[in-house]
């Protein structure tokens, strides 16, 4: 996969939204004052207090004339101050900060806040175009959960997160497992292909890290693709669990039936690229946005191809 990346003149004035929530001891305003400062860049910072704050500071940052804005937090954080950068020129400088930083991995953006700071520090920056997926009045950059992933983002409190890091995810998802409901889903693909059936969850894809090492959920999502990834996941036993596996690892091609042959082989997770989806259900259930439950179904989400520049 080739990533085309855009040089940029070292930036005037950055302005750094922090949420203060992650529980790391790091001393960030020195780090921060130190790079800013040696580069002759003005800098200022605004702390997010509550749900929305990202977004509204960053549009107050390009307003007062920002020309790179950063963000030190977590994946939703970074989601509500990518929100206001949709669609303008100001490039997003992401400082990671939170418990998974997804879209850091994804990008492959180093988890040192030295090194992150340093990126537009000298006489140019790289940015990358990447898509954003969009829903109502929501934008996201990760994913979008309904069924499994909502049960388990809702069980991850923030002390779990604290406490275990990226382990309080594992741990909800063992326990949401056990008790999951099934919904009766109908799926409109690009407004023309309708998939009905009932099924455990449906995730709908702009990124593919999962928060495991290098693991994404296919190697075929792509955040530059100008498509959406839609898995559809009818059940939550061994041959799903395997071939969810399966495509996390890239073994699409490979048979269940070659590698254990007394499982059920039917198709237990679908798996669609598209620019738009519907997603209706029965019983109405929730919907996350990278992380946070912001919305029920039924529900139209579509892709912005390459409406975001972050900084690489």
């Amino acid at each position: 996969m080739k990533i085309n990346t855009t040089k940029n003149p070292r930036p005037n004035k950055v302005h750094v939204v922090i949420n203060p929530a992650p529980s790391r001891r790091v001393p960030l305003l020195a780090i921060l004052n130190q790079h800013f400062r040696e580069a002759g860049i003005y800098w200022e910072v605004s702390i997010t207090h509550g749900d929305g704050d990202g977004q509204i500071q960053a549009e107050k940052a390009i307003e007062n004339g920002a020309d790179v804005v950063a963000v030190y937090g977590g994946d939703g954080t970074v989601k509500e101050v990518a929100s206001a950068l949709v669609g303008t020129n100001v490039p997003l400088l992401i400082l990671p900060g939170g418990t998974g930083n997804l879209v850091a991995v994804e990008l492959g953006i180093d988890r040192h806040l030295d090194r992150a700071c340093a990126r537009v520090c000298g006489t140019d920056f790289n940015t990358r175009a990447v898509d954003v997926g969009k829903m109502g009045a929501h934008y996201f950059l990760l994913r979008i959960g309904c069924g499994l992933e909502t049960s388990v983002v809702q069980d991850a409190t923030r002390e779990m997160k604290d406490q275990f890091g990226k382990w309080a995810y594992v741990f909800s998802a063992l326990k949401v497992l056990q008790e999951l409901p099934v919904s009766n889903y109908n799926i409109v693909l690009d407004e023309v292909e309708t998939f009905s059936a009932k099924g455990v969850a449906c995730l709908v894809a702009n990124a593919g890290k999962v928060g495991l090492g290098q693991m994404s959920l296919s190697p075929a999502v792509d955040i530059s693709d100008g498509k959406l990834d839609v898995f559809f996941i009818k059940k939550a036993n061994v041959p799903s669990l395997m071939q969810i596996a399966g495509k996390m690892m890239g073994l699409d091609r490979i048979k269940l039936s070659d590698v254990v042959p007394d499982l059920d082989v039917l198709k237990e997770v679908n798996h669609w690229q598209v620019e738009s989806v519907l997603i209706e259900t029965d019983p109405v259930i929730d919907i996350q946005v990278d992380g946070d439950v912001v919305a029920k179904t039924p529900q139209l989400m579509r892709v912005l191809p390459g409406a975001l520049k972050v900084v690489v």
